[in-house]
């Protein structure tokens, strides 16, 4: 009878098969995370064109777009849950009333320890319209401090206010002060008509929806990414001071790395090379952190008279 013999592999034919999966794989997964990244770019671009839909509906009911702020003492709501029933959010806008039985305009969900208690409601939470799924934020918002209403919905995309000019010397003053040439400011009751640059060289939103290369100072300040409940503070002596924390003025370039005021944290994302923007027609731009700067600030006008080259 004939022995039969099965050859195995040998050590370098092993190592060799191992060398190419390993190459194969290294191939494959940035094509992957790519894909990923697209497919996340493509759902915040969604994200805003859906919030602009929301401001279009919301001006033809109310005959202007949202205010910066009202004329009220408090850590009062902004934009965000203004849209809310123009966005199929209404329910939540009756739970927030009959939850703290007050019109939601005049909730202030600002800390845990506001009576009743506020931050530990679900309706609160997360609107994920409001939050990039590119953030490694999420929608937690885990940079703000632990006094403050950290169970609270992401808010990624901050109105714009306009451009104002560079300052030198921090202070109080320089961190409350406020643009009022864009189109959601304090006091800002802004039509369609009021936007001579023309709606499309105008933003309305910027997204801002990662910290990363921050100070700790700026991640867990009042420049912070913070939460949708979080609009403004309205201060009733300077006039000229007055916190905005979701819409902000346009100081300092995208994805800028470096020490900001408080209104005027700068437009960034995960995006790789730049930031998804709502202009005021309701379409979605993305715009390169490599744009120049006063073509940047222009856009961020609404009656400048700029003329807007391409970006």
């Amino acid at each position: 009878m004939k022995k039969s013999t099965q050859r195995g592999f040998t050590l370098v034919e092993l190592l060799v098969v191992i060398a190419i999966i390993g190459v194969l794989v290294g191939l494959l997964l940035p094509a992957v995370q790519a894909a990923r990244e697209a497919a996340r770019r493509m759902q915040c671009s969604n994200n805003l064109k859906q919030l602009g839909l929301g401001f279009h509906n919301y001006h033809d009911s109310m005959r202007s777009f949202p205010l910066g702020s009202l004329t009220a003492s408090g850590y009062l709501m902004g934009w965000a849950p203004r849209l809310f029933p123009y966005m199929e959010q209404g329910s939540r806008v009756e739970a927030m009333e009959a939850f703290s039985a007050t019109p939601f305009t005049q909730c202030a969900p600002y800390r845990h320890d506001t009576p009743p208690h506020f931050g530990s409601n679900e309706i609160w939470g997360t609107v994920p319209t409001l939050a990039c799924p590119s953030s490694p934020l999420a929608d937690g918002n885990p940079d703000i401090t632990s006094y403050q209403s950290g169970g609270h919905g992401a808010l990624h995309y901050r109105a714009c206010a306009g451009p104002i000019e560079d300052v030198t010397n921090p202070s109080d003053d320089v961190n409350y002060r406020w643009a009022n040439t864009g189109v959601m400011y304090p006091h800002s009751k802004t039509k369609f008509r009021d936007i001579i640059d023309g709606t499309s060289n105008t933003i309305l939103l910027g997204e801002s929806s990662s910290s990363r290369g921050w100070t700790s100072t700026n991640k867990r300040g009042f420049g912070g990414i913070q939460p949708w409940t979080w609009g403004y503070y309205y201060y009733t002596t300077p006039p000229t001071k007055r916190l905005m924390l979701d819409s902000k003025n346009v100081q300092f370039p995208i994805n800028f790395r470096g020490t900001f005021f408080y209104n005027s944290t700068p437009y960034t994302s995960e995006h790789p090379g730049g930031v998804q923007s709502l202009l005021c027609d309701g379409s979605v731009r993305f715009i390169t952190d490599s744009i120049d700067m006063n073509l940047f600030k222009s856009l961020a006008t609404r009656n400048g008279g700029e003329v807007i080259g391409e970006y």
